[in-house]
């Protein structure tokens, strides 16, 4: 897992700054050594933080995706990260509102380590979140490769 001083370092790529907020603030309370949240309002900016960060030297730990977004979207911006060979090792949890958009399948099948459909509970994330920094642990000290990606999916409010 990727630590800045003992810390986790997480990427949250949404064109909506209000579900970047949302995401900070429930991952800040999911995980207490969060170092530092990215924000980046699209997968162009995406892109350019973590070339940055390879660039710093200063690795992520967690990566958080919109599917649905302008200038280059989640499935997009996953496949032009892997061709970069950028963050190889970091896990990716997808976000979406329609679950049953073809591109969320093409998503998984593409690399992503999830999907977290909206609207999620703060549990929900917590649990989602959590998982994924243990499996990127392991992943990496045992070079690990899971059996296949696991799904998140909210039930509407009742």
């Amino acid at each position: 897992m990727a630590e800045t001083c003992n810390g986790i370092r997480v990427l949250l790529v949404d064109d909506s700054m209000v579900m970047r907020r949302i995401l900070e603030n429930a991952l800040r309370l999911a995980v207490p050594n969060l170092t530092e949240v990215l924000h980046a309002a699209n997968g162009e900016q995406g892109l350019t933080a973590l070339h940055n960060s390879a660039t710093a030297n200063q690795p992520l730990s967690l990566i958080l995706c919109d599917l649905h977004m302008p200038q280059l979207d989640g499935l997009d911006f996953m496949l032009r990260m892997q061709q970069l060979k950028l963050a190889q090792d970091v896990p990716l949890l997808m976000i979406t509102a329609d679950a049953g958009d073809p591109r969320v399948l093409q998503s998984v099948a593409a690399g992503a380590r999830g999907i977290l459909t909206k609207p999620f509970t703060l549990q929900q994330v917590q649990e989602r979140v959590v998982s994924l920094l243990h499996a990127g642990a392991n992943n990496k000290a045992r070079n690990y490769v899971s059996s296949g990606p696991a799904y998140l999916e909210s039930s509407p409010a009742t």
